[in-house]
């Protein structure tokens, strides 16, 4: 008998039986919800890093852990269709985490484009330049919406 590959522990892991109670559509979708409100947690707490950097930070060690476990839970609910190899999927699973993909893709660069959008009217409007924490949260926030974007889709579209 061979020894499981490290993939092979990660699917094996991410599809364990212990998880269907995170599988159901309702709780994928508040697993889903909790992490868009982590999103919006951290970007407020961003805001406030010039006028109480000391509560910001303590806020934010906070926000990453429980953003960690939302994740993780998260991706164990899709069975991590996002992000194992194509090697360790179904056809089922391949073709679900494509349109999950393709969804995501489509979000993401509406996204970008309303920041892009706000952006220029900030610029247009002739608006002072924005606090240190306003553009840390501008840079961050986009990638770490674009690093979840895939998995919040899958969670919140179908059944996996």
């Amino acid at each position: 008998m061979s020894t499981p590959t490290r993939v092979q522990r990660r699917a094996e892991r991410l599809d364990d039986p212990r998880f269907e109670s995170l599988r159901t559509t309702r709780a994928r979708r508040l697993l889903a919800a909790a992490l868009c409100g982590l999103l919006v947690v951290e970007a407020a707490l961003f805001v406030l890093v010039d006028t109480a950097p000391v509560a910001a930070a303590i806020g934010l060690t906070l926000v990453v852990v429980a953003f960690v476990l939302c994740l993780g839970a998260l991706k164990a609910s899709t069975r991590g269709i996002e992000e194992l190899p194509a090697e360790a999927l179904d056809e089922r699973q391949w073709q679900l985490r494509g349109e999950a993909y393709a969804r995501a893709y489509r979000l993401g660069f509406g996204l970008l484009t309303l920041e892009l959008a706000a952006v220029a009217l900030w610029l247009v409007a002739g608006w002072a330049a924005p606090d240190t924490g306003v553009l840390t949260a501008a840079v961050l926030l986009p990638f770490h919406v674009g690093l979840v974007l895939p998995t919040l889709v899958a969670a919140a579209t179908r059944d996996v």
